[in-house]
């Protein structure tokens, strides 16, 4: 006979008597409320992970401060972090303090706890760079099969087509309600295999949903969403997604003007992906050790990241790559990249020989992946290759041309809800502004500002 499991309400923790008693972190009177509804101290335990001996000396007056075991007890019991004081909580600290741009110690700290985590280690320092997960209305089964890990499969690739497609704002909202429904299931009885792959999806979709934040230009949620996915993936021992998760890591920096942080990231991404044995990862890390370098002006070293990152591809069997490497693999993305490391090349350079220079190279890559490109390839990154088309065009005097692409993508780019559309638009509008002698370039410039103004405000942050 299946045994029955008690009444579990996330309203319980809105109720006005249990206020005090979460703030104040009183964690046997959370457990009092759950024996006056129908909780066993055995049923408490086994939720918690603790046994039902400690959980009757919670009870008798041990006090909880480790802050992991607090954290373990709020998501298990569905409580919002924020109301315990713990994490990032909407309802416990502000907008301001996960928004605002990250000090150097900050970044320090960041670096440090990513790599603490990727060496293994999930220590206090790293927890604090979590996200706090939303509560789901809906009740989660209390014991999972595989059905269950493959509904999360499913729904980390319906959303991954929606950020691809429409861009990240298509998807950020609804993937973030149910990864708050989904992340709950680490609680329910599971056979360990079942477990262990509950992690990884878990792990795939947090990272999906970090890259939907990164992509409408929220770095502070991305930040935290990529960092519960490094510790999910290295808890489920797949280094292959770790090294994936760190190679966004790494872009999050370089969204943010950092392309030495972005090294580190990278780095510690070729030591996961070395260890899965996985050569499209390897070769995707390397390939972006050349984008960072690039930012640097390094051109040396991007010539032999890239030369690394080909031989690898060449080393990769496509039959055996992994969900969240596919799309590296699609035809047209790797020339898409190389235009966008040469649009960098152009743009950091300070000789201006050298950028038009890389500006035709620049060119000639992104011609490349629009050709190579099919319906396959991402809608998103075949706008991008045309932003960089169109850029570069004007930086090498092409002007008509480069207007032409550029009335054209301003269009494409405004059905897509990406920040990072709105970003690489305003590269049109520095590359137009030099040829203030075109009345069509001037109106070009115009016409991008008036883009940048209607824009949705969290696209445009």
């Amino acid at each position: 006979m299946t045994a029955t499991h008690p009444v579990l309400k996330s309203s319980w923790w809105d109720q006005p008597e249990m206020r005090p008693v979460l703030a104040s972190r009183d964690v046997a009177g959370i457990f009092r409320w759950l024996q006056r509804h129908g909780w066993s101290q055995t049923q408490i335990g086994a939720r918690t992970c603790q046994s039902q001996g400690e959980v009757s000396e919670i009870l008798n007056g041990r006090h909880v401060k480790a802050y992991d075991v607090l954290e373990r007890i709020a998501d298990a019991f569905e409580i919002p972090r924020g109301r315990m004081g713990l994490a990032y909580s909407s309802s416990g600290r502000g907008e301001s303090a996960e928004s605002r741009e990250l000090t150097g110690d900050d970044r320090r700290n960041f670096a440090g706890a990513v790599a603490s985590v990727a060496f293994g280690s999930v220590n206090e320092q790293a927890r604090k760079w979590l996200p706090d997960v939303p509560s789901s209305v809906a009740s989660v089964p209390s014991a999972i099969s595989e059905t269950d890990v493959e509904q999360v499969v499913s729904m980390t690739a319906e959303f991954r087509k929606l950020d691809q497609r429409y861009g990240g704002g298509a998807a950020v909202d609804a993937a973030r309600g149910f990864y708050g429904y989904a992340r709950r299931m680490i609680h329910s009885t599971a056979d360990q295999r079942t477990h262990r792959d509950l992690k990884v999806s878990l792990a795939d979709f947090s990272s999906m949903l970090g890259w939907s934040f990164h992509d409408i230009g929220d770095q502070a949620a991305a930040r935290r969403f990529l960092m519960n996915a490094l510790v999910l993936a290295k808890d489920a021992d797949e280094p292959s997604l770790a090294a994936s998760i760190l190679y966004r890591l790494g872009r999050v920096s370089m969204q943010e003007a950092q392309p030495v942080e972005a090294l580190k990231m990278l780095q510690l991404g070729q030591l996961a992906a070395q260890d899965a044995g996985d050569p499209a990862e390897v070769a995707r890390l390397h390939a972006n050790e050349a984008l960072a370098y690039a930012m640097l002006g390094k051109h040396d070293h991007v010539v032999d990241a890239l030369a690394r990152a080909e031989h690898e591809m060449g080393r990769a069997d496509k039959r055996r790559v992994s969900p969240w490497t596919t799309l590296y693999l699609t035809p047209g993305d790797y020339s898409g990249h190389q235009a966008l490391v040469y649009n960098s090349l152009s743009g950091y350079a300070k000789d201006g020989a050298r950028a038009r220079e890389h500006a035709v190279r620049a060119v000639a890559f992104a011609q490349q992946a629009i050709t190579e490109s099919g319906p396959e390839r991402s809608r998103r990154s075949r706008t991008f290759d045309r932003i960089i088309l169109s850029t570069n065009l004007l930086r090498t005097n092409e002007l008509d041309a480069g207007i032409d692409v550029a009335r054209d993508v301003i269009n494409e780019a405004q059905h897509l809800r990406s920040g990072r559309g709105m970003s690489r638009l305003a590269e049109i509008g520095t590359a137009a502004s030099q040829h203030t002698d075109n009345s069509e370039a001037v109106d070009l410039v115009h016409q991008l500002e008036s883009v940048r103004t209607t824009a949705p405000k969290a696209l445009t942050a």
